[in-house]
């Protein structure tokens, strides 16, 4: 039965974070923003997240909610992975290695 109902709390996180992620991404358009600054800046507010809530909380239902859920939902490395491609191939190389090796650096 835990294992249930921790499947049902990761995906409610999970189904709240990714509707958080397309705010943001809305948000970022409305105010004329980049979509990759609106993708770095949910993985880099996610992983602080992690980060935070893991050394927070203890092991149980409202980690998996808050982290693999919620935070989960929310970052996206597939989008980070899509927009690198999309820049590198056309030719912004200082754009694209300043983006991915910044996010990489910023979120680990």
């Amino acid at each position: 039965m835990d294992k249930m109902v921790n499947l049902l709390v990761v995906g409610l996180g999970g189904a709240v974070g990714s509707m958080l992620r397309y705010g943001m991404t809305l948000l970022f358009a409305f105010l004329n923003l980049s979509g990759n600054l609106a993708t770095f800046s949910v993985n880099v507010i996610g992983s602080f997240l992690i980060g935070i809530l893991t050394g927070v909380c203890r092991e149980g239902t409202l980690l998996l909610l808050l982290t693999v859920g919620l935070c989960g939902g929310f970052t996206t490395f597939s989008t980070f992975s899509l927009q690198s491609v999309r820049l590198l191939q056309g030719g912004n190389l200082w754009e694209a290695a300043l983006y991915i090796i910044g996010t990489l650096v910023v979120c680990v």
